[in-house]
């Protein structure tokens, strides 16, 4: 389970990205939000103030312009989303990512009612997202399928919303084809990390010096640990735009 994250960025920060991506004709918006409903595409509903919510589309009313989600009971949760200045809905469609604002939500009968969006950001969605070694280099902590009194601290090669690679050095025995791990522990940044079980796909070599990187798929990742891989690969390729667009001297 994650324990803290940094807050999700403002929508100034991510509209500024995200000026080439705008969908605002309102029969594209409207085809769009018809799309997340008819494949009950799960939503993700967060605030800067860290609260969040994993949700379907539910009803989608034009003549009304208002959206319903099915938000259920009234949870401490639900109420610190709706206490926050803004929040934020995340969905993919295939390697499409859709965002936008909720406008002037409230809570009815379990539904979580706002006003249809005006603008809807659209991003072509990355399957993974190499993480470049550094000095905090994201990690995975879990035991050795075989020797399981050997705990292992590996680095992460490669990271997807679907999983990831890991670097296995050359002294550590190889790890048996397709095993399982129940529970091992992601770690991202100094307050972020979660929880998930993982399943081993593919082992290849790297390098000339023997090492291994090991492909996973997660299994057992609950809604909020998404949420946080969503935001944590997000951030990351927006900070590597960055670096990359940043003029030379």
């Amino acid at each position: 389970m994650p324990t803290q994250a940094h807050p999700a960025p403002a929508a100034q920060q991510i509209h500024a990205e995200a000026g080439d991506f705008r969908v605002q004709a309102p029969i594209e918006v409207l085809a769009l939000l018809r799309l997340l409903q008819a494949q009950a595409t799960r939503i993700s509903l967060t605030a800067p103030n860290g609260a969040s919510l994993s949700c379907s589309l539910q009803d989608l009313d034009p003549e009304r312009a208002s959206l319903s989600f099915d938000a259920g009971p009234a949870t401490e949760q639900i109420q610190a989303l709706l206490s926050a200045d803004e929040i934020t809905a995340v969905a993919y469609l295939d390697q499409i990512r859709l965002q936008f604002e909720l406008e002037d939500p409230v809570l009815i009968n379990g539904l979580l009612r706002c006003t249809s969006p005006a603008v809807i950001y659209r991003f072509q969605r990355r399957q993974s997202f190499r993480v470049q070694s550094n000095l905090r280099t994201p990690q995975v902590r879990l035991l050795h399928p075989v020797q399981s009194e050997l705990s292992l601290s590996l680095r992460i090669l490669d990271l997807s919303l679907g999983g990831l690679a890991l670097l296995l050095p050359a002294e550590v025995a190889p790890f048996p084809p397709g095993c399982a791990l129940e529970s091992a522990q992601v770690m991202l940044g100094r307050e972020v990390r979660f929880r998930t079980g993982l399943r081993l796909q593919n082992s290849r070599p790297v390098g000339d010096k023997g090492n291994l990187q090991l492909g996973w798929t997660f299994t057992q990742l609950n809604a909020e640990a998404t949420l946080y891989l969503q935001r944590y690969i997000d951030q990351t390729q927006i900070l590597d735009r960055m670096l990359r667009n940043r003029p030379p001297g």
